[in-house]
């Protein structure tokens, strides 16, 4: 049992009054008139699509979490390789292989694959962040000018909504591209995906000793105490007075801040192994993740009844405006 410090002991509670929110929902709502502003002419369908590609491995990782059994630090380790700019480049261009106008379809889910990633980076990420040019530099980008939460967010996941919504009935009937690939395109779609899906783990032991995400200092229990250590959205339980990390593993806190339980983000460093020592903490509203949940199931059932609908050359599409 772990005694309860005096309140001088306390770490800082880090509090910014700040303007962003990226979840799903808000980067549609900036990204598709930030891309409007560029093209007219492209189906909001592959806005909406490229306003994911960065985040789909991380939704893989928390699918896979669930149902295998994979080391966590080497599964968070490929999530951050391929959520670089370079991989998502790669599944950009395969996926443009579908379409009849590849070169458009693949700079429109470039583009906005790189405004996502430069809107995460504009987040106050402690022990995480974007790495933006993997494999070139492991160095996270943090440009620290916002909290993920605030009641701006609200707004912006408002209008992000809305987009969907107003849109939604004429975009379903726009052409969307989509036409099957000739020899050439098959073979770079093939090519993209091997590189995509199996090339990542040949870099994971350069994001390891960079210690990306702390993960070397996760991973390394011996070497720990006195190492400082950041982690971004970790469970604290305030029954136990412990903080589970991505790796899995549950860390007493020696400072107990005075909370219920909740999910937090902290800077600190290790007593000993298995002993944290905060210096500040960030408290997490719970809003976010069901914002974006609410986001990829209407991105998914967007696209699946456009599918349905799709009727190639039927009409172009303004769905930006």
């Amino acid at each position: 049992m772990i005694k309860t410090p005096p309140a001088a002991a306390f770490p800082k509670l880090t509090t910014h009054r700040n303007l962003l929110l990226p979840n799903t929902l808000a980067h549609i709502g900036i990204q598709t008139p930030l891309t409007g502003f560029l093209t007219k002419e492209v189906p909001l369908q592959w806005i909406v699509l490229g306003c994911i590609i960065p985040d789909i491995p991380w939704i893989v990782q928390r699918i896979l979490h669930t149902i295998a059994d994979i080391d966590p630090v080497a599964l968070h380790l490929y999530a951050t390789t391929q959520a670089s700019l370079v991989y998502c480049l790669i599944l950009s261009l395969a996926l443009a292989m579908l379409t009849r106008n590849s070169r458009t379809i693949f700079l429109v889910l470039a583009m906005n694959s790189l405004f996502h990633l430069l809107i995460d980076a504009t987040q106050i990420k402690w022990g995480n962040g974007v790495n933006l040019l993997v494999p070139f530099s492991w160095k996270t980008l943090h440009l620290n000018l916002f909290w993920p939460e605030h009641f701006s967010s609200y707004l912006l996941t408002g209008i992000g909504l809305l987009t969907l919504l107003l849109h939604w009935q004429k975009a379903i009937h726009c052409d969307l591209n989509l036409q099957r690939p000739n020899p050439a395109k098959i073979f770079c779609l093939i090519t993209c995906l091997v590189l995509y899906l199996f090339s990542p783990p040949l870099l994971t032991d350069r994001a390891y000793e960079a210690n990306t995400h702390y993960s070397k200092t996760l991973s390394s229990p011996k070497t720990r105490a006195g190492m400082t250590v950041a982690l971004d959205r970790a469970k604290y339980s305030a029954e136990t007075h412990t903080l589970r990390s991505y790796s899995g593993e549950q860390f007493k806190v020696a400072n107990p801040p005075p909370l219920k339980s909740s999910i937090l983000s902290i800077r600190g460093r290790f007593l000993d192994e298995v002993t944290l020592e905060l210096s500040d903490y960030h408290l997490h509203r719970p809003y976010r993740d069901p914002a974006s949940y609410a986001g990829l199931l209407l991105a998914l059932l967007f696209w699946i009844h456009s599918l349905v609908h799709h009727k190639p050359l039927r009409t172009s599409c303004r769905s930006t405006q």
